[in-house]
């Protein structure tokens, strides 16, 4: 009886209405003594209230969905051949040379590959996955790979970073921002890009740190085409070269052997420019002052007492 008295309380009613609505609304239908409006009402609020909370997670549920980061389609790379890749980075000016078409020394000894284009600055490989193209970059630290594209850098390391930035555009890139490991390696870079004279050019290459030397050379200096002057120091030592003494200090007319066996603190500033023709000797001596075009083969070293070397030269005036 006791349970009944406590059903039939109107606190009790309202209390399972908030905790437990469906027996509220049965206990407020069948002991509450409201009139019928009320009960009407109480109703209709708990219904709506219902549907609206369904309809709001609904919404929140599906705000979630949406929000979601889709799933990104596998990108095209019906584009990412050795070619275009080769094609790209020349036009962005990272490369210059042509390439070779090497892909029968790679087939049947490298797995998946597709094409092997081989330049003086890159070697690109073409592979069928890019699962394939990331370990053969394991082999090397101066190779990167994009897709399924292997990049190795022979020359210009320093621009690893640009390499990448055309691979990821997918098209050559006139916007490059150049590299440089320091201020005296920008000094390099610059004179070269400015056609500087072989005094200038060479000072401040030997004003580099040492750990910059090499990687300068191969960056930015050798086989580039330079023009560079100094004075005649032998005419018929070696065949069809001519030996160029570069620097305004030091020279006091001696000829190769003598610079080469007792002089040899003057190595670093002699320049040997072999000739496309023995013929444009004619008609110059020695002690004669010469400007050369030419093509930089071989470095000098001031602590090694090494001298440079030019090939393809070409005498100006």
């Amino acid at each position: 009886m006791e349970n009944q008295r406590l059903r039939e309380k109107t606190w009790f009613i309202v209390l399972m209405l908030f905790i437990f609505f469906p027996v509220g609304l049965y206990l407020m239908w069948k002991y509450a003594n409201w009139n019928k409006i009320a009960k009407v009402i109480v109703t209709v609020v708990i219904i709506l209230s219902i549907i609206l909370g369904y309809t709001g997670e609904n919404e929140k549920i599906s705000q979630q969905v949406s929000t979601q980061p889709k799933e990104e389609k596998t990108k095209d790379t019906s584009a990412y051949t050795a070619s275009n890749v080769y094609k790209w980075l020349k036009e962005s000016g990272l490369v210059q040379s042509e390439p070779k078409d090497d892909t029968k020394s790679y087939k049947g000894n490298t797995k998946g590959i597709v094409q092997v284009l081989e330049g003086k600055e890159v070697h690109v490989l073409e592979f069928e996955t890019e699962e394939q193209a990331k370990e053969a970059v394991t082999i090397s630290n101066i190779a990167l790979s994009y897709k399924n594209i292997y990049v190795l850098l022979i020359k210009g390391q320093s621009q690893k970073d640009n390499f990448l930035k055309v691979l990821e555009a997918e098209k050559p890139l006139t916007d490059l921002e150049t590299y440089y490991a320091s201020e005296e390696q920008k000094q390099v870079a610059e004179l070269m890009k400015n056609s500087s004279d072989f005094l200038p050019l060479v000072e401040a290459y030997y004003n580099l740190p040492k750990d910059q030397k090499s990687q300068t050379w191969d960056d930015f200096i050798i086989d580039k085409e330079v023009t560079w002057s100094g004075t005649i120091a032998d005419l018929e030592a070696i065949g069809d070269s001519i030996v160029i003494y570069g620097s305004t200090e030091g020279y006091n007319g001696e000829d190769w052997l003598t610079i080469s066996t007792k002089k040899k603190n003057l190595l670093p500033y002699v320049f040997i420019t072999e000739l496309k023709s023995e013929a444009m000797k004619k008609g110059m001596k020695n002690g004669d002052k010469v400007t050369i075009k030419a093509v930089v083969g071989s470095r000098g070293d001031k602590e090694m007492q090494y001298n440079w070397k030019l090939y393809k030269g070409e005498v100006i005036k």
